[in-house]
């Protein structure tokens, strides 16, 4: 009898073991299962007022100050912007692009030339300047600082930081006093991006959350071009998980693009309003 109590004993222990063992993956499995595919979509107007110099053979000229040698380009101009970042935690890409026209009256307060043509003080001349603009990135971000660094899971706070690297393709056509010219330029480069989710659904039945994404980036154009830097933040108030508001700042910059005696500093800084959507 007591050798059957004591192979009984066993049997149920050896059992119980073997079933710890059989479920504790599974369990580990469920925690970290990979995080699903997102993709978020920004799709709103960008209000810019084109900045920076540019000389063709002659003096520089500003593009948009209102000073007395510019090519009258600063009128406030409203661009179609859009952004798609697809992500798969902690990896995301993001594909962004743009496209606008400013148009004005230069006016020169002194004598000088412009692609071979001498331009006159107290003269109109026609300017006019057109922007095609894409950008690709990737982002990794490794570094957790409240959350659980999963954006798919419900968390009070998610917090994130990493780096990433993007190429840029810029067109640019201009054209003063009848002179045209036109290029293209790619630029590569690196930066940083903080991003920050809230879940508000505790203190208002009014949104379901609200993010923002704070970021910086500096470069160079590999080829008859130099320094390149871009800014991008902006906030989102997410009235259901699929649909929200954005606001928010974007910036680029970039320094003496040539293409023979051309030389173009083109600073496109603005305000963005969009409408997000998220899936």
């Amino acid at each position: 009898m007591m050798l059957r109590s004591i192979t009984a004993v066993l049997i149920i222990g050896s059992s119980a073991t073997a079933a710890d063992e059989t479920s504790e993956p599974s369990v580990d499995l469920a925690a970290l299962g990979e995080a699903p595919l997102r993709m978020d979509m920004d799709l709103g107007a960008w209000l810019v007022r084109v900045k920076g110099e540019g000389s063709n053979g002659g003096d520089t000229l500003q593009i948009g100050d209102d000073t007395d040698n510019s090519m009258d380009l600063g009128n406030l101009t409203a661009l179609f912007r859009g952004e798609l970042t697809i992500s798969k935690d902690p990896w995301a890409v993001r594909v962004m692009g743009t496209h606008g026209s400013w148009n004005g009256t230069a006016n020169l307060a002194a004598a000088t030339t412009w692609g071979g043509r001498a331009l006159l003080p107290g003269v109109d001349y026609d300017s006019s300047l057109d922007m095609s603009w894409l950008a690709f990135e990737g982002h990794w971000y490794p570094i957790t600082l409240q959350g659980d660094g999963r954006r798919d899971t419900t968390e009070p706070i998610e917090l994130l930081f990493g780096p990433h690297l993007g190429i840029t393709w810029l067109d640019i056509d201009q054209s003063l006093a009848g002179v045209d010219n036109g290029a293209s330029w790619w630029t590569v480069y690196g930066g940083a991006e903080l991003s920050l989710d809230v879940d508000l659904r505790p203190f208002t039945s009014l949104v379901h959350g609200m993010s923002v994404d704070v970021g910086g980036s500096v470069g160079g154009t590999g080829s008859n071009g130099g320094l390149f830097y871009k800014v991008r933040g902006g906030l989102t108030l997410h009235v259901t998980p699929n649909f929200g508001a954005t606001v928010g700042y974007r910036l680029m910059e970039y320094k003496n693009l040539t293409d023979g005696d051309w030389d173009i500093s083109p600073s496109f800084p603005g305000l963005f309003i969009g409408l997000n959507v998220s899936f």
